[in-house]
């Protein structure tokens, strides 16, 4: 790919999949197969976005490893099952069309395996509207770390990152980037520092602009 002239870079879930449609149910299935306490949705979902590292031990309190690794092996094997009930945030397949349509490259960089992103962007029919994924590595520390990467990759002019969670926000800051924060997604009390607030989907390509070449 030749130098871009703007990169916009996406996080996956709470941004333009609606994680809460399967993953939710996926989890509270396999908590009480293991006899783990079933949390409720909104305990889940605080845990959306972070990595493994961190989440695990919120919705398996006092496991150990090997529990983590079962859980997660089952998460995976239900996923597939449960991928057909996944969603896109209303207006996404049409903003990422606007943005392709005005040059923009488009980017996906989550804190997930690259077989779940293209699994979810494949089952929320937008894996032929982005143009390059970045998951989370296995020597990465953070979502920061993986945003890094993908700029060394694509070498973009000017880029931003669109998200709806403290990591993402982070992720952005430590790499120069400006960040347009989703009140639509799960955590619109961490959005208070963003550059530009979205509350639709539909708002991010004007945001977008702006914020880079106004």
């Amino acid at each position: 790919m030749a130098t871009p002239e703007k990169l916009i870079v996406f996080d996956l879930d709470g941004t333009l999949h609606r994680t809460d449609a399967f993953a939710v149910k996926i989890h509270q299935i396999v908590q009480g197969e293991m006899k783990y306490p079933v949390q409720t949705p909104d305990e889940i979902r605080s845990t959306f976005g972070m990595p493994s590292k961190e989440y695990m031990p919120l919705l398996l309190p006092g496991s150990d490893e090997e529990a983590q690794k079962r859980y997660g092996r089952r998460v995976v094997e239900l996923e597939d099952e449960y991928l057909h009930l996944a969603e896109a945030y209303d207006g996404s397949a049409e903003m990422l069309e606007q943005l392709r349509g005005d040059g923009w490259v488009t980017a996906v960089c989550s804190n997930s395996s690259v077989r779940y992103i293209s699994a979810v962007l494949k089952a929320i029919h937008l894996d032929e509207l982005i143009d390059e994924i970045q998951p989370l590595e296995a020597n990465s520390r953070g979502k920061d770390e993986s945003l890094a990467c993908l700029l060394e990759r694509v070498q973009p002019q000017k880029a931003l990152m669109v998200g709806d969670t403290i990591f993402d926000l982070d992720a952005a800051r430590k790499n120069d980037l400006p960040f347009i924060g989703c009140l639509y997604g799960f955590r619109p009390t961490e959005m208070a520092a963003a550059d530009r607030k979205v509350a639709l989907v539909s708002e991010i390509p004007a945001a977008a602009q702006e914020l880079l070449f106004s």
